[in-house]
């Protein structure tokens, strides 16, 4: 009877067995295929690796595109207020009326104001104010801070005339340039060949913003757009 149950009991851990070994042979045999099914829509999915610095590089992007806009809007303002005091400013035409012009202009103005009054200031006008100065220096009483307004005055008109000068010729080349470029019906074509000649260098780019400046105050947005894309370009070629 306990030999019988003995069998009994072996055959049917036997069976358990085999049964347990096809059950784990089944699950060995199984693979997982896909883990993006999702029917329901329950899971989420994940944030995509670098999406959140994509997303902020962007936006940064665009602050600052709007940042530099504002900028430019507001540099442009402030020249055409300048100007408009400028304008407003008219230098006299005789001699000794001019000297005390200068004397009153402010010092971040005196080199526009040499600038647009370099055809008065002629040799007549130095020989005036040398007079001026002796007159001064030898009168009975004289006047020790007007004499140094008067001759701190002529050296800084004679120093401001020869730079006046030099940047005359400086930018002659840059403006031949850029109205080269911007005549040329195939810019692109242009850009490379001033480039091979080395013929784009920073006094181009500074007078193409001077234009975008003058475009922008004025409210030619089509002129100053144009111009920002022909800077653009330029500068890829800029001569460090």
């Amino acid at each position: 009877m306990a030999a019988a149950v003995a069998a009994s009991s072996v055959c049917l851990w036997g069976s358990m067995a085999k049964r347990k070994g096809a059950v784990r042979q089944r699950r060995a045999g199984l693979r997982v295929q896909a883990t993006s099914w999702d029917p329901e829509g329950l899971f989420k999915a994940a944030p995509q690796q670098g999406l959140i610095e994509r997303k902020m590089f962007q936006k940064q992007v665009q602050g600052d595109k709007e940042f530099a806009r504002k900028m430019e809007e507001f540099a442009a303002q402030q020249a055409l207020e300048l100007q408009k005091k400028r304008e407003a400013r008219q230098p006299p035409e005789k001699i000794e009326d001019l000297v005390e012009f200068f004397l009153d202009t402010e010092a971040p103005e005196m080199e526009f104001e040499v600038a647009r009054c370099r055809p008065q200031l002629t040799p007549e006008f130095f020989a005036y104010l040398d007079r001026r100065i002796g007159l001064e220096r030898f009168s009975n009483m004289p006047d020790e801070e007007r004499l140094a307004e008067l001759e701190t005055l002529r050296d800084y008109l004679k120093e401001a005339v020869e730079a006046v000068e030099k940047a005359a010729q400086t930018l002659a080349g840059p403006q031949e340039r850029l109205k080269k470029l911007l005549e040329a019906k195939d810019k692109k074509a242009m850009l490379l060949e001033m480039a091979a000649a080395n013929e784009i260098d920073r006094p181009l780019i500074d007078l193409l913003d001077q234009n975008i400046e003058g475009a922008t105050a004025a409210k030619q947005e089509q002129a100053a757009e144009f111009m920002r894309k022909v800077k653009q370009a330029a500068l890829r070629y800029l001569v460090k």
